[in-house]
């Protein structure tokens, strides 16, 4: 997967203060990322795919996982927004989940290059 950088510098998507807390050190916060960033590289191609075969169970479930670990780490206005096109895939059509998804994947997609240049030390 291509992942871009963040073209909204003035919204990270990120929150590292908040992963401390919620994980108890910046060690264990690394740790988690490095799981998340694999399961994140690895899922979000799924759902995309899952949703242009009209396969909505797999796109909820991968997006159910993601909805599960993001506030840990993630901004609120992220988590929101993952929370969102969650719940619309547990009912709607793939074509409207698709639309709400679209904007989604830009924004996860660029979490996982915030994380990873967090874990690069960059």
């Amino acid at each position: 997967m291509e992942v871009q950088a963040n073209g909204n510098a003035g919204a990270p998507r990120l929150d590292v203060a908040r992963g401390v807390g919620m994980m108890g050190s910046e060690a264990a916060l690394r740790k988690i990322l490095l799981t998340v960033t694999g399961s994140m590289v690895s899922d979000l191609p799924k759902i995309d795919a899952a949703l242009q075969a009209d396969d909505v169970p797999t796109a909820n479930r991968l997006l159910h996982a993601i909805k599960g670990y993001a506030p840990i780490f993630a901004s609120d206005a992220l988590v929101a927004h993952v929370s969102e096109v969650e719940k619309l895939s547990k009912t709607e059509s793939a074509a409207l989940v698709q639309v709400q998804y679209a904007p989604l994947g830009v924004e996860l997609k660029g979490l996982v290059a915030e994380i990873q240049a967090f874990l690069s030390g960059t």
